[in-house]
């Protein structure tokens, strides 16, 4: 990611879990947002019982919380860029484990049946769009069985300046490029957002 769109970053989430605490706001998210689209992520995904999985931009460990609620038992790690996100997911969830890292610059050195990011690429920030097609190779690297990833569509009618939108023409291509043939686009699930599912 590019310097300043990392510290951009860093001071957005910093700012907001601070004013808002542990509650969805914190990472930009409503509450219902937040449900809709882990529910649309147990949708694509199937049945994650018995897999290891990781959460890339796991924020505060909101996701795993959810899998826990509904009875998903799964070898979890969630990885963030930001510190202070993680400690508190390592409070809140002490069973999972939670890695604070940019994997651009500290990768990983195992790879999990599935890789997940929700809401990872959706603030606009310095250099923004370079990082998606610069992230999601490296998750797909992460994957054994499929990466599911989900992003602010560039079709909704109406767009926010503080958020970034992609087209989903542009992801369906990237992926069946950069990914595997077998990528697929779906924005059916929640509206105004696009699900990629990129399986091996």
């Amino acid at each position: 990611m590019d310097p300043y769109g990392k510290r951009e970053l860093l001071d957005f989430f910093g700012r907001h879990l601070r004013h808002h605490g542990d509650s969805p706001q914190a990472v930009r998210w409503t509450a219902r947002g937040q449900q809709r689209r882990y529910e649309a992520f147990l949708a694509v995904c199937g049945d994650l019982s018995g897999k290891s999985v990781l959460d890339f931009g796991c924020g505060k460990g909101d996701l795993y919380g959810f899998l826990r609620a509904r009875g998903v038992e799964c070898a979890y790690t969630g990885v963030d860029i930001h510190p202070d996100l993680i400690a508190l997911a390592r409070v809140k969830h002490q069973e999972a484990e939670f890695i604070a890292t940019d994997i651009e610059e500290a990768p990983l050195e195992r790879i999990f049946d599935v890789v997940l990011a929700c809401g990872v690429f959706n603030l606009r920030v310095g250099g923004i769009g370079e990082s998606v097609g610069a992230v999601l190779p490296l998750l797909f690297g992460y994957a054994r069985e499929a990466l599911h990833a989900n992003f602010l569509s560039a079709r909704a009618p109406r767009h926010d300046v503080e958020l970034h939108y992609v087209d989903p023409a542009w992801l369906l291509e990237f992926a069946r490029g950069h990914l595997t043939p077998r990528a697929v686009v779906r924005d059916d699930l929640v509206p105004d957002d696009i699900f990629l599912s990129a399986c091996r």
